[in-house]
């Protein structure tokens, strides 16, 4: 009768000890973990907020202005419309590489000496879209409100580039009947181009 009961009483302690055991290294193996995520949390932002501004600035820098050896612009034929003259041009690289536009497009009406009588609005600063060799854009192109009966032709249009600029291909006032009709005496004259799209 008491080896019966003195058996169980050591199981019991030797029960009670293992949990004891069991439960402190729980608690210190739960006191240890949160001590590695804070600063593996600080080290990542790091690395991943250097890397990413670099790649950015070499593609921007790689490619130049177009120049106008890089370039054709085509127009024509004329058209009328509300007392207007316009056409549509398209501009496409011809060079060996892609190269930037001017933010939009500026065109000037040219005489024979070369002097602009009359330009389009001048755009915004900066850089346009990027043409890749081969490729084309276009925009549209409106002359209005023409007064000037002795005016000396043929008349050219030029659009303007980084590097100077080039003659509209086709796009030639050879007669007053291409210009628009006075609707407003005593008022200037107007030209007006489109943005970009593509062509």
């Amino acid at each position: 009768m008491i080896r019966l009961t003195i058996a169980p009483a050591r199981r019991s302690r030797s029960a009670r000890l293992a949990l004891v055991v069991v439960l402190a290294s729980a608690f210190v193996t739960a006191c240890g973990n949160p001590v590695p995520p804070s600063p593996s949390e600080a080290a990542s932002p790091s690395p991943s907020a250097s890397p990413s501004p670099s790649p950015a600035t070499p593609s921007a820098s790689s490619v130049a202005a177009c120049a106008d050896t890089d370039v054709v612009a085509t127009g024509g034929p004329w058209g009328g419309a509300a007392g207007s003259r316009g056409s549509d041009v398209t501009v496409e690289n011809r060079g060996s590489s892609p190269c930037l536009l001017p933010a939009g497009p500026t065109v000037a009406l040219v005489d024979q000496a070369g002097t602009a009588i009359l330009t389009s609005s001048p755009t915004l600063a900066g850089a346009g879209p990027e043409l890749p060799v081969g490729g084309s854009i276009g925009f549209s192109l409106l002359v209005g409100n023409w007064c000037d009966q002795t005016v000396s032709l043929p008349l050219r249009l030029r659009l303007a580039l980084a590097s100077g600029g080039i003659d509209i291909n086709e796009l030639v006032v050879a007669t007053l009947d291409d210009l628009p009709p006075c609707n407003g005496p005593g008022q200037p004259a107007t030209l007006s181009t489109t943005d970009w799209a593509p062509g």
